[in-house]
């Protein structure tokens, strides 16, 4: 029998769980709804002792009246035993939480609060954002309602990349809730991939390689900009490109990363840092290690090996560009941000001949068309590029297309010539071959009024189909059907058919 207790306002009750262990659960301040509380939670207790209930169910129901705050703080350290940064759980978490906002009604502007807020903004807007939050369960995560709030960040001019990343966030913890046995499916499978490329708002390039080294130049000569020397930089830089770490895989480098011994020397990220939760182990150019080596040499073994402040990476490269004279948005609106370091590593392996599929484990990417987005050709790569495709001009004394359209002796007659040199005559055509070409038009047998029509001649036979060669060929006028009659002379098998040769000398 369940027993009450008041602590303060409050009334708490006690009772038997269905394992034989008592619990206290707090109830309200009503002391009948506590009572009423008392005897659902012994009922089904009791129920599941005498395999009358199912646990999980019973566990579900619990869990749909707790806020959904408590779900997602719940998934926030479950993210983080697993390995996640801090970074990516704070974004993960900040993400969930601001899509149920809208689920429940709030627009981005009030829980959103922008890049230039002070603390007190912050404050204010983390405040809302409980506010919208406190009466959300895990009930309103339904697909529909889901979807709705990602179309009305569209609308609310959020970029399409952006509302995939709320998409994939609250997808993820959706998921870890089904699993958990906090929901009996995961209510949000299906959900709508917006097509990012679409909305590209913040389109990057690549530069040349006289302006990588200005910048790197300019780096190592420059002062020192947010608490990094400039020599610093120029080593953050040059190591970017070589191995394309990201900044945050770059922050998280200790001197213990690096193997000198190995040949080549190598760093390694370690999985709670990578993207794809992987360890990265990525091989040193020698004129890298001959200048990183005695700058990790007499660091502490635990520190880390670049002090670079947290979020700034575009920012502390912008003040290198602008020194090198290397515009960080061009004129057709491409920016050049520290990410970008990363993106000329696949561009220069793929310049320098490298495979794609050597380019693509450079880069630590799952799939080859990830890959094709970080190779940036400049147009005069292109332009050099279709420049140097041999050339195709025939060396034979036969006359080309445009002599023979300036002397008009291409299958007609030429009138400014007379008598009979105004006619090409060319020799006879034996009635046995003749058989097999066109009577009209041009000898590729396509209709020259239609030339979107594409006729027998043209069309690639189907492989389920018997080969022409073997049936008997007919007279236009029909004699000779059912007849079958050697290959003739001058017809050789192709890829495409037939084709004739010396028909016409």
């Amino acid at each position: 029998m369940a027993s009450l207790r008041k602590r303060g306002r409050v009334w708490y009750y006690r009772f038997v769980d269905e394992n034989g262990a008592q619990k206290n659960i707090k109830g309200c301040s009503d002391r009948r709804e506590t009572e009423r509380m008392a005897v659902v939670a012994e009922t089904e207790a009791a129920k599941i002792r005498a395999g009358l209930a199912d646990r999980g169910e019973l566990a579900r129901r619990e869990h749909a009246g707790r806020p959904i705050a408590e779900h997602i703080e719940a998934w926030g350290a479950a993210l983080e035993a697993k390995g996640s940064t801090p970074k990516h759980v704070a974004l993960s978490v900040g993400r969930v939480r601001r899509l149920v906002a809208v689920v429940r009604g709030a627009s981005m502007t009030e829980v959103n609060p922008p890049r230039n807020a002070t603390r007190s903004d912050l404050a204010r807007f983390e405040s809302v954002l409980c506010d919208w939050l406190k009466p959300a369960r895990l009930a309103d995560l339904t697909a529909d309602k889901v979807q709705a709030a990602l179309r009305s960040l569209i609308t609310q001019g959020v970029g399409l990349a952006t509302v995939n990343h709320y998409k994939r966030a609250v997808g993820s913890f959706s998921r870890w809730c089904w699993k958990s046995g906090r929901l009996a499916a995961d209510p949000l499978i299906g959900l709508t991939t917006y097509n990012a490329a679409e909305d590209v708002r913040h389109d990057r390039r690549a530069i040349g390689l006289d302006e990588l080294r200005r910048l790197v130049e300019a780096a190592s000569e420059g002062p020192s900009r947010m608490g990094v020397p400039g020599p610093v930089r120029a080593l953050v830089y040059r190591l970017a490109v070589a191995t394309g770490l990201r900044y945050s895989e770059i922050q998280s480098i200790a001197p213990g990363s690096f193997d000198w011994r190995s040949e080549p020397p190598t760093v390694t990220v370690e999985a709670g840092y990578t993207k794809n939760g992987d360890v990265a182990t990525l091989p040193l150019p020698g004129d890298l290690v001959n200048d990183l080596r005695p700058y990790v040499a007499p660091l502490p073994f635990g520190e880390p090996v670049f002090d670079l402040p947290p979020g700034k990476g575009a920012k502390l490269l912008r003040f290198d560009l602008k020194a090198a004279g290397v515009p960080y948005r061009d004129a057709s609106g491409r920016y050049f941000d520290f990410h970008c370091l990363r993106g000329m590593l696949a561009t220069l392996a793929d310049a320098s001949g490298a495979s794609p599929r050597v380019v693509q484990k450079l880069m630590r990417h799952s799939t080859l068309e990830l890959t094709g987005k970080y190779t940036r050709p400049r147009v005069v790569d292109l332009n050099a590029a279709a420049l140097a495709v041999p050339s195709l001009k025939p060396h034979s004394d036969r006359p080309n297309a445009s002599t023979l359209a300036a002397t008009g002796t291409d299958r007609a007659c030429n009138p400014t010539l007379a008598g009979s040199d105004a006619c090409t005559v060319e020799q006879p055509i034996s009635n046995r071959r003749g058989l097999h070409l066109a009577y009209t038009g041009d000898v590729s047998g396509r209709d020259l009024s239609h030339s979107d029509v594409t006729t027998d001649s043209d069309a690639q036979p189907s492989i389920n189909e018997k080969p022409r060669g073997r049936r008997g060929l007919s007279h236009p006028d029909g004699s000779g059907r059912g007849k079958r009659e050697a290959r003739p002379v001058g017809f050789e098998p192709t890829t495409f058919g037939f084709e004739v040769r010396d028909s016409i000398r």
